[in-house]
């Protein structure tokens, strides 16, 4: 585990960091700005508003203006990590994917959301993923699925 601003990271955390920020530099600076900040989070499960984010940024980035290297990104997220995975903050993310606001995710937000986290996806890799999630087997994925699956081993 490493430690970064006194909060402790699994390796599976750090990667999934380091993911993420590889995945949202898209000219492959070693620094992301605000808005790649912002969907690095999503990719994370961490929703915030824009004023958060700018507060979050301004935490580590005091004098380097908006910018973000690795390092700041993890001590960013360091703190925020033990918290990705709470049924409020899954709570949260599933009303942000479930766009029409029906209470089920369908195979039309997963394929939204996965444009927006930048992901190449099939036809049937969203239906695999549809399936997985749905642990009830009903045929639409309900918050009770999504909480399931997001907190089953994989």
């Amino acid at each position: 585990m490493a430690s970064f601003s006194g909060n402790e990271l699994t390796n599976e955390q750090i990667d999934e960091l380091r993911d993420a920020f590889e995945r949202y530099d898209l000219d492959a600076n070693g620094t992301l700005s605000a808005k790649d900040v912002r969907l690095a989070l999503i990719s994370v499960g961490y929703e915030i508003t824009e004023a958060e984010l700018y507060d979050l940024i301004h935490s580590v980035a005091v004098s380097d203006g908006q910018e973000l290297d690795l390092q700041k990104f993890m001590r960013m997220m360091a703190p925020r990590m033990a918290h990705v995975d709470s049924d409020q903050t899954l709570c949260r993310t599933f009303s942000i994917i479930d766009r029409d606001r029906d209470g089920y995710v369908s195979v039309q937000d997963v394929r939204a959301i996965m444009v927006v986290l930048g992901e190449v996806v099939t036809d049937d890799d969203i239906k695999d993923i549809c399936r997985a999630v749905d642990m009830d087997g009903d045929g639409r994925i309900s918050l009770r699925d999504f909480i399931g699956f997001m907190h089953s081993p994989i």
